[in-house]
């Protein structure tokens, strides 16, 4: 599979998933969730799912912990919903990026006020 076809399968997926998580899962840890991406391995049997919560790091931890109880949920409703020959086993991952991003920013803001003092 070429990385264009890969890059839009993994697309789709994140798309797939979002939806499943947000209007299928019923568990109430897993909460208002955004999947940030998805990465799928060079074979294809295993998928990364990037995720950010808005609760801090009890709303990471039981987030997580939702998303694995519900992994085989969420993998059934996948295969419904987009051909694939197999579903790749579903890994979880926090996104740091937009807490780094946010750290980044606090750091620059103190840097202009410190600027400008």
């Amino acid at each position: 599979m070429t990385m264009d076809r890969t890059k839009k399968l993994e697309i789709d997926i994140k798309r797939e998933i979002s939806f499943i998580i947000n209007e299928l899962v019923k568990d109430p840890r897993v909460g208002f969730t955004t999947i940030t991406d998805t990465k799928l391995s060079q074979d294809h049997k295993y998928l990364d799912v990037y995720f950010s919560v808005l609760n801090g790091q009890a709303g990471i931890e039981k987030s997580m912990e939702g998303l694995k109880k519900s992994s085989g949920f969420i993998k059934r409703k996948l295969n419904e919903r987009v051909e694939l020959r197999n579903v790749p086993v579903l890994r979880f991952k926090y996104d740091e990026s937009i807490d780094k991003g946010m750290r980044i920013s606090r750091l620059l803001d103190k840097l202009k006020k410190n600027d400008n003092g």
